[in-house]
């Protein structure tokens, strides 16, 4: 009995997705039927997704928890096609860390009602 589906390994993260094999194949088109080229090349949306916002191979593996001393490289070549064929430039947005724009002091006035409040709260 033939399998109605087929698994393709994200070769940032690791993770395996089930295709059908219609979805397969249209993916197998893509690359001009080239099975090993598939299995080489494909990457997840979840890693595609920060890829495309300009996040190295190594960051991106950070940032969704993988550990990628069990993955090989990544070729340079599939990640900089990723990057330039994006229709959004994520990395013309400049990235700033909001924590460095909030300040963590407080009103004397709001800690002394907060002082009252927790006062008579307990």
């Amino acid at each position: 009995m033939k399998r109605k589906t087929k698994k393709l390994k994200c070769v940032v993260t690791g993770r395996e997705l089930v295709l059908s094999k219609e979805y397969y194949q249209r993916k197998l088109d893509k690359v001009g039927g080239d099975e090993t080229e598939l299995q080489a090349s494909y990457i997840c949306r979840e890693a595609k997704d920060l890829i495309k916002r300009g996040y190295d191979v190594d960051k991106t593996r950070d940032l969704l928890g993988i550990d990628g001393s069990e993955l090989g490289s990544v070729d340079t070549d599939i990640v900089e096609r990723i990057q330039n064929d994006s229709r959004v430039k994520y990395r013309n947005i400049p990235k700033f860390n909001v924590n460095s724009y909030t300040s963590v002091k407080t009103d004397d006035d709001v800690k002394q009602f907060l002082n009252k409040v927790l006062k008579k709260r307990y």
